[in-house]
């Protein structure tokens, strides 16, 4: 029998391999089609306006006052525009914008918290956006089609809570459908990610249903990431929504999974691995032995619990068996067979 510390060593060599195979980072389906030019504000002036109007009209399009979650908040644009860095024009065209999103995801069914688009991270910094040129972007007509993917994705998990299984297949659609809507300068971006449709819509999926990054366990780098898109996945909508901060895992749960793919009760992230075995597998072309070696080195390692390793590993097997085949086929007759398989 193969000792505690040989299972250890072949798990190493499979994870030197898995590196070579899929330790790549992708760049974010960036918003090619959106223009980064600063926006109009709406017929008021920047000499004209005070201080306390200014604060006023910020707060009145539903920002908090001092930033609830990772929210920048009033208190620290008024601090920029004090300071210089901002000026009173480019925040009343930020709270036209963020208006103009609240009306269009309203009309659209589901509503965005406003506390959503008010959020600075390095990875949005670094794509050369910021709060302000983002959201600008995105109330242009041209960034309707992304703000109605996020209204529509915020709908499904909403119809279908608490089933978490339910929920997010009801996504997969959505996903699949942007990817086919998308304009032709933004399909090139796409190429450069996914090789077909169905491993585009994969990645769409995976940022929706998570938008979180998995890390190589030897090297701690990510293998891939998904840039400031990934703030915009349904987990974190819903934070923003009702203003707590939660995990992916306390937002989705895993009802609707068969107990053969949950394992036990601390093993309750069971749609982000979903997703994330999804895109290693079916765009990353990570083979599934390569995933369960790693399922393996953190139990053998990192003392995870065999049995919600086992059944990490029995959806990974799910993923490569019932949907590999067929991403490209049908998205309604993918959300069936997964269904099927899973539930």
């Amino acid at each position: 029998m193969t000792s505690r510390f040989g299972w250890a060593a072949i798990a190493v060599g499979l994870l030197i391999a898995a590196l070579m195979v899929a330790a790549l980072v992708w760049r974010p389906l960036s918003i090619e089609t959106l223009d980064s030019s600063p926006g109009q504000p709406s017929g008021v002036s920047e000499d004209s306006i005070e201080m306390g109007a200014l604060e006023q009209r910020l707060l009145d399009v539903g920002l908090h006052p001092t930033g609830q979650l990772s929210d920048l908040g009033v208190d620290d644009h008024l601090a920029r525009l004090t300071a210089g860095s901002v000026d009173a024009a480019t925040l009343l065209a930020y709270a036209d914008a963020i208006e103009t999103l609240a009306e269009r995801s309203t009309e659209r069914g589901q509503p965005l918290p406003p506390t959503l688009w008010d959020v600075s991270t390095p990875a949005l910094v670094e794509a050369g956006w910021n709060v302000y040129s983002l959201t600008e972007a995105l109330a242009s007509d041209p960034g309707r089609i992304h703000v109605n993917l996020l209204s529509d994705a915020y709908a499904a998990f909403l119809e279908h809570r608490p089933n978490a299984l339910d929920g997010a297949l009801a996504v997969l659609p959505l996903a699949r459908r942007y990817v086919e809507d998308l304009p032709e300068a933004a399909r090139a971006e796409r190429e450069e990610h996914a090789d077909t449709v169905g491993e585009a819509t994969l990645l769409i999926w995976q940022a929706l249903l998570s938008g979180t990054t998995r890390y190589n366990p030897i090297t701690h780098r990510p293998l891939w990431s998904h840039g400031y898109v990934g703030h915009f996945s349904v987990p974190h909508i819903h934070q923003y929504a009702v203003g707590e901060g939660m995990t992916p895992s306390q937002v989705w749960g895993v009802e609707g999974f068969n107990p053969t793919f949950v394992g036990p009760a601390s093993n309750s992230n069971q749609v982000e691995h979903l997703g994330i075995s999804s895109l290693l597998q079916g765009v990353a072309d990570v083979p599934e032995a390569v995933l369960s070696e790693i399922e393996a080195f953190e139990v053998l390692v990192d003392g995870q619990d065999s049995d919600a390793a086992a059944a990490d590993r029995a959806l990974n097997a799910a993923i490569r068996s019932n949907l590999l085949p067929i991403i490209d086929e049908d998205v309604f007759e993918i959300v069936d067979v997964l269904q099927a398989t899973l539930q």
